[in-house]
């Protein structure tokens, strides 16, 4: 009797995809920014990074996520990935890599980064008309500061 492919195909394909890394979660209201030791609330605003060993990190503002790493808190070739929420749908996880973002003093960040990300450009700019976007490298080269 032979084994059916699809079950074992997808089997496979689980077992393979489970060995990455895991997607972060933020315990919103009872997390602590790893930066700055608020209390993460602002669904738009938080953050998280995971490192090469698992190690989670979350974090209240786009801000500290960058000072974390820069300040040498985890070094930059430790870090596995970078997530950002999306401000145009709050609580959403993004890849910090890919997202698009806007800095403008009208999305007020709780540390005041005021860097909102967005899972592309559209959205970005319907959120901020006639703002410049950026890219993560450009975002963190603006929040080194």
């Amino acid at each position: 009797m032979r084994t059916p492919l699809v079950p074992l195909s997808l089997f496979l394909i689980g077992t393979l995809t489970s060995c990455g890394q895991p997607a972060p979660s933020i315990d919103f209201g009872k997390a602590e920014c790893a930066h700055c030791r608020m209390n993460v609330v602002d669904r738009q605003y938080a953050a998280a990074l995971i490192t090469e060993k698992g190690r989670q990190y979350v974090f209240d503002d786009l801000s500290c996520m960058v000072l974390f790493v820069e300040q040498g808190t985890v070094a930059e070739d430790q870090v596995a990935t970078r997530h950002i929420c999306d401000h145009a749908h709050p609580g959403t996880l993004l890849d910090a890599n890919t997202a698009a973002y806007v800095h403008d003093d009208t999305f007020r960040s709780p540390m005041r980064g005021d860097v909102a990300a967005f899972a592309n450009k559209a959205d970005a700019e319907k959120a901020a008309p006639g703002k410049a976007l950026m890219d993560w490298k450009a975002a963190r080269d603006l929040l080194k500061k």
